[in-house]
């Protein structure tokens, strides 16, 4: 039976009492539906990550963890997503810290979550991960034999190509991107720049909001992410603020 298979940097496993009220499992929690799955990190760390994801149903949703090593996790986290991605893609370069070896944990802790997330993927199964934790996810996967639909969402900005130069991998950033098939953006001015860099940086073929690259067709697009505020408000009433 196909599935949706939702992959993200960490995984919130539902507590015995109420659900958990993260903004990514509160925006995907009509998507989350008996038979889907949600794999990640564990938040744990260790000597050597398991081959195998630990499942834990609720709901019927399973969800599958890891764990980590700490040196990689660190350069994956604090060293490239957020010391060198994230104030790349928010646009301050004046901030953006590039270390080769955060680079290559980057691509490391990627290069895990693919191994392990093919133990337990299904032929017929359509992934969908989120965020510039993953930005390398497909194009490993791709290498483990899956070959089923693969979709990517960005919950932050992109960046045009005269800025996305100044990451010293930014051409390879985009060639990773362009291993999925569908690119989910906030913004269409975001969805238009990721297009411009794969045109200008790749040698890409633009045609709309389709990227065609070595025979490939991506779907750049735009539709943002968000919550019912109004549900919301009613499950979580403390959390209102008046004005």
């Amino acid at each position: 039976m196909a599935r949706l298979v939702i992959v993200s940097n960490r995984v919130p496993i539902p507590k015995a009492r109420g659900a958990s009220a993260g903004g990514l499992a509160v925006a995907l929690r009509d998507l989350l539906t008996p038979g889907s799955m949600w794999f990640g990190w564990s938040g744990r760390l260790a000597a050597e990550p398991p081959a195998q994801p630990a499942q834990v149903e609720a709901r019927g949703v399973t969800y599958a963890t890891i764990d980590l090593q700490a040196d990689a996790y660190r350069g994956f986290y604090v060293g490239f997503s957020n010391g060198a991605l994230w104030p790349l893609l928010h646009f301050r370069l004046g901030l953006m810290r590039f270390r080769r070896e955060d680079y290559d944990n980057y691509l490391a802790v990627n290069r895990t979550f693919a191994d392990s997330l093919g133990q337990v993927l299904q032929p017929d199964d359509t992934v969908w991960a989120h965020d510039y934790h993953l930005i390398p996810f497909a194009r490993m996967l791709r290498a483990q034999g899956f070959a089923g639909p693969i979709g990517f969402f960005l919950h932050v900005p992109f960046v045009p190509p005269s800025m996305l130069e100044a990451m010293p991998v930014g051409r390879e950033l985009v060639a990773d991107l362009c291993a999925y098939d569908l690119i989910g953006f906030q913004t269409e001015e975001h969805a238009r720049d990721f297009r411009d860099c794969a045109q200008r940086m790749l040698g890409a073929t633009v045609q709309g909001e389709w990227v065609r690259l070595n025979g490939r067709s991506i779907r750049a697009f735009t539709d943002p992410i968000g919550i019912d505020a109004e549900v919301f408000a009613q499950a979580c009433p403390e959390l209102l603020i008046v004005v």
